[in-house]
């Protein structure tokens, strides 16, 4: 791994989004931007996991804890970070993290507490993260907005709220009609390959084997996320949920997910998001 690994400081930035979609955020940017590093070596994808485990560990304390905003306020966040090439580790550079809230919080007091977490808690938290890593990342996605709500927000549409204006929710589109089931539209699901965090990559097809979407499976804690966007007659929808079985039964039976998604309701979303989302599990192969 040595040679996979570089002492070359990096950047991350979540860009504008919402508070309840941040820790999803980080997870796949760092997965992203360190791609070419996991393909080289698969067990480095546990260490990112790890590290950004570990960063949205603190930003809960001080986004949530600290703060107390919501999930529907909008916030941007940048740090630095390095991969020793000793230890094979990613390490983050605390003092350069940045973070910005647009909300009813004065920048002052984001800068204070900002401060205070990082000079005099951030050991501690660092300390309780490692002791319990799955307890901490179950706190942070108790906060998280479902992932099939993250939207990114135009740096152009965002202002600082006046006291009395706060930020509205984002609201889910209306669900499909109950009487069209995930039966009627996909009949059986192929394997394409692994991921780069270390799940599966599922297509979808319809009754006569065409194919009408994707499904990725994600390790996350002792479960499995599913995310699925499926095009049937014109219409994208998203499937959000989780399952407590095993990755290795999905390779085996890859057409179990159906069962999976049988017990999701699905958002509607526009095609042009579905087919960005596709595009970028497509690239999330090894």
């Amino acid at each position: 791994m040595s040679q996979t690994t570089s002492e070359a400081t990096r950047s991350l930035s979540s860009g504008l989004v919402i508070a309840g979609a941040y820790a999803d955020k980080i997870r796949r940017t760092l997965f992203a931007q360190l791609k070419d590093l996991v393909k080289q070596d698969k067990s480095f994808s546990k260490e990112v996991a790890r590290a950004t485990g570990e960063l949205n560990a603190v930003l809960f304390r001080i986004l949530v804890e600290e703060l107390k905003i919501e999930k529907g306020d909008v916030v941007r966040i940048r740090i630095n970070y390095n991969v020793d090439p000793n230890t094979k580790k990613v390490i983050w550079d605390y003092s350069s993290l940045r973070i910005e809230v647009f909300k009813r919080v004065p920048d002052e007091t984001v800068s204070r507490i900002v401060e205070d977490v990082l000079k005099n808690k951030l050991a501690a938290l660092i300390e309780e993260f490692a002791k319990a890593p799955v307890a901490i990342e179950e706190k942070v996605a108790a906060f998280s907005a479902p992932e099939g709500k993250e939207e990114e927000v135009p740096a152009s549409k965002v202002e600082k709220p006046a006291p009395s204006t706060p930020l509205p929710q984002p609201q889910p589109l209306p669900a499909p009609p109950v009487t069209l089931t995930i039966r009627d539209i996909v009949s059986s699901a192929d394997v394409l390959g692994e991921t780069i965090d270390g799940g599966l990559l599922l297509k979808l097809n319809d009754k006569k084997e065409q194919p009408i979407g994707l499904a990725s499976i994600t390790p996350r804690g002792d479960e499995l996320v599913i995310d699925a966007i499926i095009i049937y007659e014109g219409i994208a929808r998203r499937y959000i949920g989780k399952s407590r079985g095993k990755l290795s039964d999905y390779d085996e039976n890859p057409s179990r997910i159906i069962d999976d998604l049988a017990n999701i309701t699905p958002t509607e979303i526009p095609r042009d998001k579905a087919d960005e989302l596709i595009r970028e599990k497509m690239q999330s192969l090894y």
